[in-house]
């Protein structure tokens, strides 16, 4: 019955808003820094999967804190790790704000295995013993559906948990449930 009714209400969202309006919450990339991607691999539109991840950082509820964990996230990504960027598509802030990482087609560095036919959408905290607020879970169904507005996402893109395909704790006990309700969740990649 719960996930009847979240898909009720999205069905409903997206209707009023229309997929521009899903589109138009992006922070961008360059507002949030000017470090460019040392190398870029372009994946093949349109796009099957999206991966829910959690940073296992700390949380941020400002624009500005976020985007000062996501910048320590990519120096961590691409000065210690040596990647060629940060290594997820989108971050989702506990302000409720999409950041853009490195973006919709983009190879990313989140999922060993399904980098090349997935993006990823990490969740800014640790959702292993708490839940992620309702205004991070509809920014990050807003973008989903943006996805699939542009056609970037497949119509019928699958939403896992990237516990369900690599040996990770990833997306965190609390968000994987939550992320269990959403329409496109699928148990079986």
């Amino acid at each position: 019955m719960q996930k009847l009714i979240f898909i009720i209400f999205f069905l409903f969202q997206s209707y009023i808003v229309g997929g521009d309006e899903n589109c138009s919450e992006i922070i961008k990339r360059n507002e949030w820094t000017n470090v460019q991607a040392k190398n870029i691999n372009y994946l093949i539109i349109p796009i099957p999967y999206v991966i829910i991840h959690h940073t296992v950082s700390l949380e941020c509820n400002s624009k500005d804190t976020c985007i000062s964990n996501i910048e320590n996230i990519r120096s961590y990504h691409m000065d210690t790790l040596n990647w060629h960027d940060i290594g997820y598509s989108f971050l989702i802030g506990g302000d409720g704000n999409i950041y853009e990482g490195c973006g919709w087609n983009h190879e990313g560095a989140h999922t060993y295995g399904y980098n090349k036919k997935s993006i990823s959408i990490a969740f800014i905290g640790n959702f292993q013993n708490k839940s992620a607020s309702n205004k991070m879970l509809n920014a990050a169904h807003k973008l989903i559906l943006c996805g699939k507005s542009k056609g970037i996402l497949r119509e019928d893109v699958r939403v896992i948990g990237g516990k369900q395909v690599i040996a990770t704790l990833s997306p965190g006990f609390e968000l994987y449930k939550q992320i269990q309700n959403w329409p496109e969740w699928v148990s079986t990649p």
